[in-house]
C-alpha cells in the first residue's frame, strides 16, 4: 500500500514537487505544436530552426494588460528601477547600433579597400549590407568596422572601444559555427565575414585604450588572411557573379610580382628619384647565412619572403603607383607563407625581424584610415619582443618609422 502524502516513510525530509507554471507568452506556432517555446522575440528559436522564413511564420499573441495586483504581489520600487535601467540600457545599445550602421553606410563603405573600383563600391555599399541583414555575424562585423573607423577621430571613446570588442566577439562566434559547414546558402556570408574580421584583426590596436595589454604578434590577422584565401578557393564557384568575387579578382591582380632587383645589398639604396632607405644589417647577416646552421627548407622560406620584401622596397623607391604597393603590402598572403607564420608562432626572432620590415614599409602608404598607425603599433611591439641579442635586427624597421615619407600621393586613388 502506497504511503499517504503526510505519512513519513523514512528519516529523510519529505520532498514536495514544485508547482509548474505554464507560460502564456509562447508563440502561436509552438502552442499549436505543443512544444516549449523559448519566447524570444520577434522570432523564437524553434521557429528559426523549423522555417526557411521564420519571421513570416512566428507570431505572438497580444496579451491584455494584467489585472491590478494585490499589495502582496505589487512590484517594489527597487525592481521597478532595475527594469527602467534595463530598458534605458537597451535603448542606448540600439542607439549606438543605429549610429554605427548609419556611419558604415554613409561613410565607412566608401573608404574600404578597392572602393575606388566599381566592383568594390558595389560590394561594400550594397552587397555587404544585404548579406549582413540575413546573417547576424556579418552584421556584427560591419558594426565593429564602423566603430573602428569612428575611433580614428575619437581614439579614447570607451563606449566605441567596448562596442568593438562586443561586436567582434559576436561575429567570431557565429563565423566559427558557419565555417564548419560552408554551403551554398552561407558561402558568400562566410567569405564576407572573413574579410571584415580580417580588417578588425588588422586594426586591433584601435580599441585597446590606455590600459593596453602586453603586445602579441598579429597571428590572428595572418591566420585570417590565410583563411580568406582558402575560403575563396572553396567558395569560388558558389559566389561567382557576386561583387565579392569581382572584388577578389581585382585584389589578386597585383600587376605581376613586385619589381625585382637582381642583388640585394646592405648599402643605402638610392634610386633615380632619390628615395633612400636606411642601411640594413639584417641583409649583411643574411649574406653570411650560408655559414649559419639554418636548415635548407627554412632558409628557402626566408629567401622567398625577403625577395618579396625587396620587390616592395623597389616599388616604393621607383614611385610605383601607391595603390599597387598598398595592395601587395596589405594582402600579405602573397609574400608570407603558412610556413613562415609557423616560424612566427615558434617565436623565431629572425622571422619577427623580417615581419617587422613588412609593417615598417606600411609607413610609406598609411594615408588611409585602415592602415594609419599600423606601422608604429606593430614595429614598436615587435621590437619589445626580441631579446637583446637581436635588437640590432630591429634597427632598420625602427629607422624607417623615423625617415619614411609618403610617396606618389599625386597618383593615389583611394
Amino acid at each position: 500500500m502506497l504511503p499517504l502524502p503526510w505519512e513519513a516513510t523514512s528519516g529523510e525530509p519529505q520532498r514536495t514537487q514544485r508547482p509548474h507554471r505554464k507560460s502564456r507568452l509562447g508563440c502561436k506556432v509552438c502552442k499549436a505544436r505543443k512544444i516549449k517555446c523559448d519566447e524570444s522575440r520577434p522570432v523564437c528559436g524553434p521557429c528559426i530552426k523549423r522555417f526557411p522564413n521564420p519571421e513570416e511564420e512566428c507570431e505572438f499573441e497580444v496579451l491584455s494588460p494584467p489585472l491590478a495586483r494585490t499589495p502582496s504581489s505589487a512590484v517594489s520600487p527597487a525592481s521597478m528601477n532595475d527594469s527602467i535601467a534595463s530598458i534605458q540600457s537597451q535603448s542606448a545599445s540600439r542607439a549606438l547600433e543605429l549610429r554605427l550602421f548609419h556611419h558604415y553606410s554613409t561613410s565607412t563603405c566608401h573608404t574600404m579597400p578597392l572602393a575606388e573600383e566599381a566592383a568594390g563600391r558595389e560590394m561594400w555599399a550594397v552587397e555587404v549590407p544585404n548579406v549582413a541583414f540575413d546573417h547576424p555575424y556579418v552584421y556584427s562585423a560591419v558594426l565593429a568596422v564602423a566603430a573602428l573607423h569612428l575611433l580614428t577621430d575619437t581614439p579614447n571613446d570607451v563606449s566605441l572601444q567596448t562596442a568593438t570588442y562586443q561586436y567582434i566577439d559576436e561575429s567570431l562566434s557565429g563565423y566559427r559555427n558557419e565555417l564548419a559547414n560552408i554551403n551554398n546558402d552561407n558561402a558568400l556570408a562566410v567569405f564576407t565575414a572573413s574579410l571584415l574580421l580580417g580588417m578588425n584583426a588588422r586594426l586591433r590596436y584601435r580599441c585597446l585604450g590606455s590600459n593596453a595589454p602586453l603586445y602579441t604578434l598579429p597571428l590572428e590577422f595572418l591566420h585570417l588572411q590565410m583563411g580568406i584565401r582558402e575560403i575563396f578557393y572553396h567558395t569560388n564557384q558558389v559566389i561567382a557573379g557576386s561583387c565579392a568575387k569581382k572584388w577578389v579578382d581585382i585584389r589578386f591582380d597585383l600587376r605581376g610580382e613586385p619589381i625585382s632587383r637582381p642583388v640585394e645589398t646592405s648599402a643605402p639604396y638610392v634610386n633615380s628619384h632619390g628615395l633612400e632607405f636606411p642601411s640594413d644589417k639584417l641583409l649583411l647577416y643574411w649574406d653570411s647565412s650560408a655559414q649559419l646552421s639554418i636548415p635548407a627548407e627554412r632558409k628557402s622560406i626566408y629567401d622567398v619572403t625577403l625577395a618579396y620584401l625587396a620587390g616592395l622596397k623597389d616599388g616604393i623607391g621607383f614611385h610605383e603607383e601607391i595603390r599597387w604597393i598598398q595592395r601587395r603590402l596589405t594582402w600579405m598572403i602573397h609574400g608570407i607563407s603558412r610556413e613562415f607564420v609557423g616560424y612566427l608562432e615558434e617565436g623565431d626572432p629572425l622571422a619577427v625581424a623580417i615581419l617587422a620590415r613588412f609593417y615598417a614599409l606600411l609607413k610609406y602608404v598609411d594615408e588611409t584610415w585602415w592602415i594609419a598607425g599600423s606601422a608604429e603599433f606593430e614595429v614598436l611591439g615587435m621590437a619589445s619582443l626580441v631579446g637583446d641579442e637581436w635588437k640590432w635586427a630591429m634597427e632598420w624597421p625602427l629607422d624607417v618609422l623615423k625617415v619614411a615619407v609618403r610617396v606618389g600621393l599625386e597618383n593615389m586613388a583611394l
